[in-house]
């Protein structure tokens, strides 16, 4: 009795292992196909990349493409979700709107591989996500500290300042402003909106 016990533990671990395994190669497979995404994106257009060419970059079986994800738009809304997901989740409502913006700014250079690709490629949906997650995040903040007396001007026309001069200033720090840290981005965004 006690040697059948043990054999059921036994199974029960090394089955345990096996789903393990198999979260790592599903993890291994979805990562493969992100940098290739990544990696055509800096070649071409979204429009012009195909999913032939995705499952070739990656170096995965179409099944396993289709297994993760039903088109190439089902792919960049998840690497787009899981982008907003790890910049905007650590935002905390007491941030003051200096440090919202430093957090902002830090995320976007540790994840600056995939965020300046789809800035720099003008990636439509891309950047109406981005817009879509700063006018729920950061334009609250701005209009409260920066713009209440500016009610004169309407209120979408202001949305569509902040956000769209957010993406210029990421977009040009990105490309020309490396050497400057999160934190002089943050002040140097501010300024601007003063």
């Amino acid at each position: 009795m006690m040697h059948f016990q043990r054999n059921v533990c036994f199974r029960t671990l090394f089955k345990n292992c096996t789903e393990k395994d198999m979260d790592r190669r599903i993890q291994k497979s979805r990562q493969a196909i992100y940098r290739a995404f990544i990696t055509l994106l800096n070649q071409k257009s979204y429009e012009k990349i195909t999913v032939q060419e995705l499952i070739d970059e990656a170096n995965v079986g179409r099944s396993t493409f289709y297994a993760h994800f039903e088109t190439k738009e089902a792919l960049l809304e998840e690497l787009c979700q899981d982008l907003f997901e790890h910049t905007f989740v650590g935002y905390q409502k007491e941030m003051t709107l200096y440090e919202l913006l430093a957090h902002l700014f830090l995320h976007f250079k540790r994840n600056q591989d995939k965020i300046a690709t789809l800035l720099l490629s003008n990636n439509s949906y891309f950047i109406k996500r981005l817009k879509d997650q700063l006018e729920i995040y950061l334009f609250p903040m701005v209009e409260a500290h920066i713009l209440s007396q500016k009610t004169h001007l309407p209120k979408d026309f202001l949305k569509k300042h902040v956000t769209a001069s957010f993406v210029e200033t990421v977009t040009w720090w990105l490309q020309d402003g490396k050497g400057l840290d999160e934190m002089t981005m943050a002040q140097y965004y501010l300024d601007l909106l003063k």
